[in-house]
């Protein structure tokens, strides 16, 4: 099969595209990155500094995107030199190139529209790493954590349209919320699970069936990035965005 992959240059997709690009290896696979989430923004200085936490790892490995793209078969394209208009004539045109089956959005950071979603004869599904519809938008863990969820989840949904993580759910794999750890690892230790699940759909279309998938039920939360007062809020409960002393942990997870 054909799949075209959407990720984002992040600590989480750098991890999630190192575990697909061998689970999927039977594939014809082409990989587009954006640089960021959303419009540009004003961030707070903590998540400036878990930014650059996140670079230094990805720094760190023995794999680049770049890398990983050539281990895939392919090189890595992106949407920076057109103004990262993805939905553009040229946007399309680069996407349409790679003769999608499939498109496999994984924390993309810029929303695609009806012409992009059409292109994929299956569509194009995305994981999201928090529990839909309860947190739609950005950093879904941070949110949790100050919800003091038992669980935290990854859901892998259908994008129909332009709107934010309000698709059709396939699957949802859940895990315990460990309010010791760091948003970021909590975050990580998601993907383990959550490639799993792009897998097994992967699988279920290439046995030629349909993916199975319900509509969102129930009130929906929808949220952006944190602003400075929230995070102080989330410090003062005793809660990290990240930590060096989960270094370790991080590496395991990467390989």
């Amino acid at each position: 099969m054909k799949i075209t992959l959407l990720t984002n240059r992040d600590l989480a997709s750098h991890l999630a595209l190192s575990r697909l690009i061998s689970q999927l290896s039977d594939h014809k696979l082409s990989i587009f990155i954006s640089e960021k989430v959303g419009k540009d923004e004003y961030l707070a200085s903590p998540l400036l500094a878990l930014a650059k936490f996140e670079q230094d790892i990805m720094a760190s490995s023995d794999h680049s995107f770049d890398d990983l793209a050539a281990q895939a078969g392919c090189y890595l394209q992106g949407f920076t030199d057109i103004a990262n208009r993805v939905n553009s004539v040229e946007g399309l045109a680069r996407i349409k190139a790679t003769e999608p089956e499939l498109i496999v959005s994984i924390r993309f950071g810029l929303i695609i529209g009806d012409q992009v979603i059409n292109l994929a004869k299956y569509g194009v599904i995305n994981l999201h790493s928090g529990l839909l519809p309860d947190y739609r938008g950005v950093m879904a863990t941070f949110r949790a954590m100050l919800d003091q969820r038992a669980e935290i989840g990854s859901t892998l949904h259908f994008i129909q349209n332009s709107g934010i993580d309000n698709g059709d759910i396939i699957s949802i794999a859940k895990r315990p919320l460990n309010l010791q750890q760091s948003y970021l690892l909590n975050t990580l230790q998601l993907y383990s699970a959550g490639c799993q699940q792009i897998v097994s759909a992967v699988t279920t279309l290439q046995e030629g069936k349909a993916l199975s998938a319900r509509a969102q039920l129930g009130e929906a939360g929808y949220y952006s990035f944190p602003d400075a007062p929230l995070l102080k809020s989330f410090a003062d409960q005793g809660y990290q965005l990240f930590d060096n002393g989960e270094l370790g942990i991080i590496k395991q997870l990467q390989r």
